[in-house]
């Protein structure tokens, strides 16, 4: 356990730094001064000023930040800062602000797409693909058996038998058993659960008594990559997908919150101790874990561009939306009123972060 959750918090360290190395490349080659380059949230456990950038590790390990010079019109190292100073973040064009506020999502985005596509490559175009619910997917069709006949494909998922709604793989073995050697009816669908289709099948019985007809059943699909344009835009249609499961996700959790359903809310949310569980889970298989944990890295290094996006106060999101607001009316919001809006999201996320860890901490309790 204490092996994992070493490799976690260098994994954590590594999406971290190289989200803010984004910010830190773009600021510097704008000519904006980059005051600290910190991991974690302060207060500050340890830094160094090297060359003209302070380097610090801070005692909450949810985040990090690069503070650049006039971003948050404050005493910067005791002086008052002047708009007039051509290092000053305020001082640039609209435009190269907002590209250096996106600069630490497309660092990560980037890095998702290699991660992604190392991932699906070495499973030679075939990978995981998360659904929003549990269903019965078809993971495996065996040669020489009823379903490579009746044309079943990899990736589809099992809506019914018979026009018996397909609950679990447990039912879904059972019913074609039951059928024993006549024909059955399959409503296949893709992993979506679009454009339906139904296949007539007849189940095979096997020397042992075993009816089966041929395919290896899964809880969650695999998406298999055929033709040359799928498989070079594998890995950025593969993060496209992951998006759009994670929005559906989150609007589950809202609704979740909103009807005041909490422990499925719990339940559906892990901060950075749930995630170590997850990574010691994954690292328990040894050397066959490497390919599952790249692909969980890219996970998260998907979900912190996801969530840095959005529109969320002292996320780049809600930096974001202030320099958008800016470049459409021509005219800057007041900064003391941007720096209350983000110092406010800044302490609902703190807190937030602790609800989950005290959550995640409960989960491992007995």
């Amino acid at each position: 356990m204490i092996f994992s959750i070493i490799i976690f918090i260098i994994t954590l360290l590594v999406l971290v730094l190289i989200h803010e190395f984004g910010h830190f490349l773009v600021a510097k080659k704008f000519g904006i001064k980059v005051e600290e380059f910190g991991f974690g949230i302060p207060p500050r456990a340890w830094g160094k000023k090297i060359g003209e950038t302070i380097y610090s590790i801070n005692w909450l390990p949810f985040g990090g930040f690069v503070r650049l010079l006039g971003e948050d019109e404050e005493e910067s190292e005791g002086k008052k800062i002047s708009v007039k100073n051509s290092r000053d973040f305020r001082t640039k064009p609209v435009s190269k602000r907002i590209i250096v506020v996106v600069a630490g999502v497309i660092m990560n985005l980037v890095l998702a797409w290699i991660l992604f596509y190392t991932v699906i490559v070495s499973q030679n175009f075939k990978v995981i693909y998360p659904a929003a619910q549990p269903a019965v997917y078809i993971a495996k069709v065996q040669q020489d058996f009823p379903a490579v006949k009746a044309g079943i494909k990899v990736g589809e998922k099992l809506v019914a038998i018979d026009n018996q709604p397909a609950i679990d793989i447990e039912q879904a073995r059972e019913e074609i058993k039951s059928k024993d050697e006549k024909p059955l009816i399959l409503t296949l669908a893709d992993s979506d659960g679009n454009n339906p289709r139904k296949v007539e099948v007849t189940p095979k019985k096997q020397p042992n008594g075993d009816v089966l007809i041929g395919v290896i059943f899964s809880p969650i699909p695999f998406r298999d990559y055929t033709t040359t344009s799928q498989k070079v835009f594998s890995g950025i249609t593969y993060s496209w997908d992951l998006t759009r499961l994670t929005f559906v996700g989150l609007g589950g959790l809202i609704n979740d919150l909103i009807s005041g359903n909490f422990g499925q809310a719990s339940k559906s949310v892990a901060g950075p101790v749930g995630l170590a569980v997850v990574t010691g889970e994954i690292l328990s298989a040894g050397w066959a874990a490497i390919l599952p944990f790249l692909w969980f890295v890219g996970v998260i290094s998907l979900t912190l561009a996801i969530f840095n996006v959005l529109p969320i106060p002292a996320l780049d999101g809600g930096r974001l939306l202030f320099l958008v607001i800016e470049a459409i009316s021509r005219k800057k919001v007041r900064e003391d009123v941007e720096k209350m809006v983000h110092q406010v999201g800044f302490m609902i996320l703190l807190a937030l972060a602790l609800l989950v860890t005290f959550s995640d901490i409960r989960k491992l309790l007995p």
